[in-house]
């Protein structure tokens, strides 16, 4: 429990900056959804008692896949929130989708907005948010859309920009990929790298509970996100996860958050988080694998078509003009991103040779079809 000067600092607008100056992280850490007043006063009790989280998190409003699933509690969620901040000293955090949840939240005594990945989505929603929040002196953190769109997301953050918030910045929660692998959602480091080289001056933090998925994978998505130099970590934390009613595979408990705080800040690197984070690196280069193999297998799908196209034109299945237009095009964008030019194209010269045997394969099946139907008619 905070003292009463700590409270009354509190009291005093939560400033991003001020707290990144003088900490050099930013923590924020909470539950997936506000459930009751009494989970998310266990909650905040524990973690003011740590003194190491700086905002307690909590949806009020959960927009969810299905419809029938837990929706949030909505403005009553924001009642529980204003007075456990009363209660802790701590300053609270929730996500707004909506210009009324803007409105309801600002009511409350809500200390920092954050908007969820669905809503950076559609930026006629985020132009609305933007204009309700004008004038308004309160922290915005705008996590990534859920494609893998540095534009879109970087074009959201400058929407709250425009409108005049002071503090803005960004989370990166990861992105919906193709395939399902060991993560939720797929961290694709380079994204949030991108945003940081284009919007230097802007904090990013990284929201590993979204990332891992799985409260056994949160620890080595943070250490690898504060690795890349990120500002800060939104987690989730619950005081009984398996009892959530979101979200509960990927919440920690308040011991379990504060021990991965302290291995991540307070520690010297052990040999378990260097193979730990190994594994995170092995865990992406596996979903990369599937995803070269999901798009090889693609593209001999393609060659048949191409082949069928081919035959039907009495066209020949080499086309020189053609390959020389990918060789250019893949050597000038492999150069680009670092890779050799005789890497890249070793790899696509067999890859055409492939091509080229699965369009001959299929060219002469399609020629012995028509041979033997024009053997039936005669």
């Amino acid at each position: 429990m905070r003292t009463d000067v700590e409270v009354e600092a509190v009291a005093q607008k939560p400033s991003i900056s001020n707290i990144l100056k003088k900490s050099g992280k930013l923590i924020i850490a909470g539950p997936c959804a506000a459930e009751s007043q009494e989970q998310l006063l266990a909650t905040a009790t524990a973690l003011a008692a740590d003194g190491k989280t700086h905002f307690l998190r909590a949806g009020a409003w959960k927009p969810r896949t299905k419809p029938g699933n837990f929706q949030g509690m909505g403005v009553e969620a924001l009642k529980w929130l204003r007075d456990t901040k009363i209660v802790t000293g701590l300053p609270v955090a929730t996500e707004v989708a909506s210009e009324r949840h803007v409105y309801e939240a600002l009511k409350y005594g809500i200390d920092l907005l954050w908007i969820g990945a669905r809503t950076v989505s559609n930026p006629f929603v985020i132009q609305e948010i933007a204009e309700a929040i004008r004038g308004v002196d309160i922290p915005v953190l705008v996590k990534n859309p859920l494609s893998p769109d540095v534009d879109l997301w970087e074009g959201a953050i400058t929407r709250f920009s425009k409108a005049g918030v002071k503090e803005v910045g960004a989370i990166h929660r990861g992105f919906s990929w193709l395939k399902k692998s060991k993560f939720r959602n797929e961290p694709l480091w380079e994204i949030p790298d991108e945003l940081k080289n284009r919007m230097p001056h802007i904090p990013i933090i990284c929201d590993p509970s979204h990332i891992a998925g799985n409260s056994n994978l949160v620890q080595i998505i943070a250490q690898r996100a504060m690795k890349n130099s990120t500002n800060g970590l939104m987690v989730e934390v619950h005081p009984n996860p398996k009892d959530a009613l979101s979200d509960s595979k990927q919440q920690l408990t308040p011991i379990e958050f504060n021990g991965l705080l302290n291995n991540l800040f307070y520690k010297e690197q052990s040999e378990q988080s260097i193979i730990n984070m190994l594994n995170e690196l092995r865990s992406e280069v596996d979903t990369i694998d599937e995803l070269l193999i999901w798009a090889l297998a693609n593209r001999m799908k393609i060659s048949e078509e191409i082949a069928g196209i081919k035959s039907k034109g009495s066209l020949d299945i080499l086309q020189d003009n053609r390959w020389n237009e990918v060789v250019l095009h893949v050597t000038k964008t492999a150069l680009s991103k670092g890779l050799s030019e005789k890497f890249i194209q070793n790899i696509f010269n067999r890859i055409h040779k492939e091509s080229c045997s699965v369009q001959k394969k299929h060219s002469d099946k399609a020629l012995k079809k028509s041979s033997k139907e024009s053997n039936f008619i005669k």
